[in-house]
């Protein structure tokens, strides 16, 4: 099967090429591209990896957007360490903003699904969150580096659902998706 042309915009799933393997970082992940800025900085969020630690050990505040005190925490990437909630939501309107130190557009990497700042205030999100995870950490490429590495084969590409997103079984994801687009 041929794979589908996919660009690197928001809603792009970055599965990491089975040749890439050896990767100590990348290798076997699968992240989603949340935003992508004029300037050519690129982020994600892997969605494949859970960490040892649960929701209710790792931040008081993602409890307010994520239900189940016992569900995994996810790493995000090697960028940092600050928490973010990727979630579902059942309606968008008026969450296109978040104001954390300022106001900017929330990444709606779906038109559904969008990232959350756990220090945001919950009220807006309140009855609207159809299904959530905890991430820590972000990958972050600089400008035109991700086409680089899209260019020389490191990156399967493939349009995100919101299943993917939120996959039941996160371990299995990569072999999932490698099979999709291979």
């Amino acid at each position: 099967m041929t794979q589908p042309v996919v660009d690197l915009a928001p809603g792009t799933l970055l599965i990491a090429s089975p040749a890439a393997d050896d990767d100590t970082v990348f290798g076997r992940s699968v992240i989603l591209v949340v935003d992508r800025e004029p300037n050519g900085i690129t982020s994600g969020i892997a969605l494949n990896r859970t960490l040892p630690q649960r929701v209710t050990d790792s931040s008081a505040l993602a409890l307010l957007f994520v239900s189940d005190p016992a569900a995994p925490v996810f790493w995000g990437g090697p960028m940092g360490h600050d928490p973010a909630v990727l979630a579902q939501f059942s309606a968008t309107d008026g969450l296109e903003w978040f104001h954390l130190p300022h106001e900017q557009r929330r990444p709606f990497p779906l038109p559904d699904v969008g990232v959350i700042a756990v220090a945001e205030h919950p009220g807006p999100f309140e009855d609207r969150i159809v299904r959530a995870r905890l991430f820590v950490g972000l990958c972050v490429w600089g400008r035109n580096q991700l086409e680089k590495e899209r260019d020389r084969g490191a990156w399967l590409l493939l349009e995100a659902t919101a299943d993917d997103l939120f996959s039941a079984a996160p371990e299995h994801l990569w072999l999932d998706l490698v099979g999709r687009v291979s």
